[in-house]
């Protein structure tokens, strides 16, 4: 009798130490997780400086970017990679530039490049974080990642864009604008808006997030519902500041990536310009009405308190300056971004830095941000001594490229541009926002192009473009960084 009850006794204290250390170690893991901060990592197509907070254009209304962005620190003077979406997303995502990747411009294929690179969400799934990504990440499907890079890809969100519609009478495809005879809650960007704020409110505490919503708009075409366009309308609209005859000191290889010919050409004919603008406003402000509701949700999410938030724009885009439209170019029109890092415990709200910086940055940046070991071939400059002091030393440069052989430099006053053929374009922000006269050809400023130039990669170290048959037989090795399984 006394042996089994001593029997009982024994289990039932084995059954209860148990437990303890079984919730002990439940315990500890959650510790360790809750130490981790969670990222919402947000990226948006084709916005150039038309935020509140850049004052791009005087009639932009973006109440909700500038509230996201107060949360922590805007760089005002942040630029892309690239020009283009596929080369600045796979140069963001991958911490490498264009030349050592061969992804130039939309042409270059990336996903066979890409899916040897640990990309910044390989990196973070790798270390522990769950994974989550919907909408426009990354340029294509092919280049998500999603088999080894995600814990869960959703993809795209449809919206009910009118393939047959011609708003502009250019017949010119998906350059086009119009306003859609739809709700709001019927667009893509809208769904992508609910499901990310499903995922923090519903996402397991104890493991850390990271949380990639890729908001499509204000990409072409720029279809929103009607009620964003009567928020702008036609007969107050004003057209971007631009001068007569602008492409005159221009070289030829400057004038060729403007093609005034083409799309300002047929914007003029067609009289779409003030259109064009209203529609684009448009666009951007049923873009912040979504940025809004993220950012609600993740105000009332459990996360609100230990989420780094990163925002940025892929590149900019032109309207009319330089008699260009779309992005593909190297002025301040195409490269400049809307960028901003809000990291508890390190930024100030509403603070601004003014430094040079481009999106090579980012990646070292989260991976010291979230406490994780940055890769061996992630060699841009981390930012966190920006975040904790604008004021702090900064000695680097943003520099963008377009094209093998076609790159920009930009610091905190100038911009320097050289093409393949060794043309070149200068400008002084100091007496030049811009950009209307180039002064490459001034004997005084030849120091400061020489200065420039040095941050340009030699002609030797630019692979081949992935998208030439130069480097589909090519023997060269392109730079790869095989992504932990």
């Amino acid at each position: 009798m006394l042996e089994s009850v001593s029997k009982k006794c024994l289990i039932a204290w084995i059954t209860l130490w148990t437990s303890f250390a079984i919730g002990l170690a439940s315990f500890g893991r959650q510790v360790i997780a809750s130490e981790k901060p969670d990222v919402l990592f947000i990226a948006v197509d084709d916005l150039n400086d038309w935020v509140g907070h850049l004052g791009g254009h005087p009639q932009a209304k973006t109440p909700n970017i500038d509230r996201l962005v107060a949360r922590g620190m805007a760089f005002t003077n942040a630029h892309c990679a690239a020009p283009a979406c596929n080369p600045s997303r796979a140069a963001l995502m991958s911490g490498l530039r264009p030349w050592e990747t061969g992804i130039y411009t939309n042409g270059d294929p990336a996903a066979d490049v890409l899916k040897n690179i640990q990309t910044i969400n390989r990196h973070f799934l790798a270390n522990g974080y769950r994974t989550l990504g919907a909408g426009k990440i990354y340029h294509n499907h092919a280049a998500e990642g999603r088999k080894d890079g995600w814990t869960e890809w959703k993809g795209l969100f449809g919206s009910p864009n009118d393939k047959d519609a011609d708003f502009t009478g250019m017949g010119k495809g998906h350059f086009d604008w119009g306003p859609l005879d739809a709700k709001p809650e019927e667009m893509g960007d809208y769904k992508l808006t609910n499901w990310a704020v499903e995922q923090l409110h519903q996402s397991p505490m104890d493991q850390p997030l990271f949380l990639a919503v890729g908001f499509v708009k204000p990409h072409l075409p720029w279809y929103v519902p009607r009620e964003y366009f009567e928020r702008f309308p036609l007969e107050e609209i004003q057209l971007p500041k631009v001068i007569d005859s602008d492409l005159s000191d221009i070289p030829p290889a400057g004038v060729k990536m403007a093609g005034p010919q083409g799309d300002h050409a047929d914007v003029l004919k067609a009289n779409q310009w003030k259109k064009g603008v209203q529609a684009y406003l448009a666009t951007i402000s049923f873009l912040d009405d979504q940025v809004g509701r993220l950012l609600e949700g993740l105000e009332k999410s459990p996360r609100a308190n230990k989420t780094i938030v990163v925002w940025w724009t892929d590149h900019g885009w032109h309207l009319g300056e330089k008699e260009h439209w779309r992005k593909f170019s190297l002025w301040e029109e195409s490269t400049r971004t809307s960028f901003a890092i809000a990291s508890p415990g390190i930024t100030q709200r509403s603070s601004v830095c003014d430094a040079p910086v481009d999106y090579t940055n980012l990646y070292p940046t989260l991976c010291e941000l979230a406490g994780i070991p940055t890769p061996e071939h992630v060699r841009g400059k981390s930012l966190v001594a920006l975040l904790r002091n604008p004021n702090s030393e900064w000695d680097s440069v943003a520099v963008c490229s377009h094209g093998r052989g076609n790159h920009a430099v930009r610091d905190d006053r100038y911009r320097y541009i050289r093409y393949e053929d060794g043309s070149e374009e200068l400008y002084d922000h100091a007496v030049d926002p811009n950009e209307w006269t180039n002064v490459a050809n001034d004997a005084s400023k030849q120091p400061i192009k020489q200065k420039l130039s040095m941050a340009l990669p030699r002609e030797n170290d630019e692979i081949p473009a992935t998208g030439s048959n130069q480097n589909k037989s090519s023997g060269r090795r392109r730079a790869t960084n095989k992504a932990t399984p």
